[in-house]
């Protein structure tokens, strides 16, 4: 099981080099403190504050530094933050400056699967990290996902970093702290470092509105696989009820909830077991919509509060002949149904495929044949299919992390939007042809469907990357849109990257 561990270190006192006190430095790592036990659930036992009464030496630093590394783990998370002064590629220590590159690459090094460094100094903007290592053939997503070190800092190379006096802290620790104790950054129980630095940027942007005179623009760079989730509480995911029913003639094979605020409405997916006539799956329908018309199957507990007890107002029921049909989304046909509440004329519109067999509305789907024989045709093993999907992601996952690099550089200021295009246009060729490439992948057998499906979500959540910066595309957004879609979509990459981890723990 990993741990977060943290060092902490506020200088408040300079008598070696002169500089003016900073006194609130000791409130920032208080707060950064509270801050990580109530927000991210730190053990207070595995923080550790750097110094005493203020005064922070290099001696102190490299001893804090040595204590993290011997009580980390290979799996655990390493937090290493500093407030006080600072110029460019230097942190002021008690005894004299350090230089900020060298401790950067120092931290690189600690045995921990990630590292997150926070910097809240003037000029903190002044450093590079290595590029994202290579997902390459012989490594597993499960290795990279997660790994790497990223460094927050509190304002650019040419800028300095303030206090917010009503609250007593520096301005940047402001944003940091509210960031990671805020619930409204929690997902299926879960923070990301991504969510929590989006929050300091918007943050900063609020603060800089309101005080032009002291803007400070964070600085973001990562070279971590994704990003980082913390676990900060119980998940527990509302369990939908499971509706199966064998019959001779028919399997009630899923029952899905589609309900809205104003309707109880059910969706089934049926398989049938001989070929049927339209006119026996209509009373097949028929049957199964009495079953099931007080199915208590819902989506959440609202939809639950709402419904439960109640007949739905509209059942759809989809016929197949197999399992591969019913995982397919490929049918032989489906039946509507609606009660009097609903506009039936809405929902029995007559069209080139419909009919109403046995007072039941049916529509026929008269691609069924082709699309089984496209689908399941085309031959592959299941080892070759897993080699092939694996090639593809990987490379679309190196290409994804080499834009992303590049775009965290045009939201740090560093790049303008006519840099990054020009910057991403290889890129962007490389992602359109490695999506098609996937998309042209065989179809997956029943037992891969899963997995398979993963790596296609994930594909294409990267190919949308590819859209936003694209000349061709200038005209369709506006630079915020783009920003706004942009950062959405590094989100769902994060999150898709992290479903696809755990699921190739599976079919390794």
């Amino acid at each position: 099981m990993s741990n977060i561990t943290a060092l902490l270190t506020g200088v408040c006192m300079y008598p070696a080099a002169g500089y003016p006190a900073l006194p609130l430095c000791a409130n920032d790592v208080q707060a950064v403190k509270k801050a990580l036990i109530a927000g991210l659930n730190v053990s207070e036992s595995n923080i550790r504050v750097c110094g005493h009464h203020g005064t922070a030496t290099t001696k102190d630093l490299i001893a804090g530094l040595y204590s993290s590394i011997s009580g980390t783990a290979n799996e655990d998370t390493f937090i290493f933050y500093f407030s006080g002064h600072g110029g460019k590629n230097v942190l002021a220590l008690s005894d004299g400056n350090l230089n900020l590159q060298s401790l950067i690459d120092v931290i690189e090094k600690i045995p921990a699967k990630n590292k997150i460094i926070i910097l809240d100094s003037c000029h903190s903007g002044y450093f590079a990290i290595s590029d994202t290592p290579a997902l390459d053939l012989s490594e597993t997503i499960e290795t990279f996902v997660g790994r790497g070190y990223a460094v927050l800092a509190s304002c650019n190379a040419e800028q300095t970093s303030g206090f917010e006096p009503n609250r007593q802290l520096s301005t940047y620790t402001s944003f940091l702290v509210d960031a990671l104790t805020s619930r409204f950054l929690i997902r299926e129980g879960k923070k990301s470092l991504e969510s929590i630095n989006e929050a300091i940027f918007h943050f900063a942007k609020i603060w800089n509105t309101k005080h032009p005179s002291q803007t400070q623009t964070p600085i973001f760079r990562s070279n971590i696989g994704g990003t980082v989730f913390f676990d900060v509480e119980e998940y527990k995911p509302y369990r939908v009820a499971n509706v199966y029913e064998e019959t001779e003639t028919y399997i009630i094979y899923d029952v899905t909830p589609v309900h809205t605020g104003l309707a109880k409405r059910l969706s089934a997916k049926v398989i049938l077991r001989y070929e049927s006539s339209f006119e026996e799956i209509a009373d097949i329908a028929n049957e199964v919509k009495n079953k099931i018309k007080y199915a208590d199957v819902y989506q959440n507990a609202l939809s639950e509060s709402r419904h439960r007890g109640k007949p739905a107002n509209i059942i759809w029921c989809y016929f197949g002949y197999s399992e591969d049909d019913i995982i397919d989304s490929n049918y032989i046909c489906h039946t509507t149904w609606v009660d009097n509440t609903q506009d039936k004329k809405w929902w029995y519109r007559e069209n080139k495929n419909s009919r109403v067999v046995n007072n039941v509305y049916l529509e026929t789907n008269p691609s069924y044949k082709m699309i089984n024989q496209l689908l399941h045709n085309k031959v592959v093993s299941r080892e070759n299919l897993i080699e092939e999907t694996h090639l593809i992601t990987k490379k679309l996952v190196n290409a994804a992390q080499s834009f992303i690099k590049l775009y965290r550089e045009y939201r740090n200021g560093v790049l303008s939007e006519s840099e990054l295009i020009d910057a991403v246009e290889p890129l962007n060729r490389e992602i359109t042809c490695l999506f098609l490439e996937q998309r042209d992948l065989p179809y997956p057998p029943k037992e891969l469907h899963e997995w398979a499906n993963a790596h296609t979500q994930l594909a294409g959540t990267i190919q949308d990357f590819s859209l936003y910066y694209d000349r061709k595309n200038l005209n369709t957004w506006t630079t915020e849109n783009r920003i706004y879609l942009m950062d959405s979509s590094i989100k769902r990459y994060e999150t898709d990257l992290e479903a696809l981890r755990t699921l190739e723990k599976t079919y390794k």
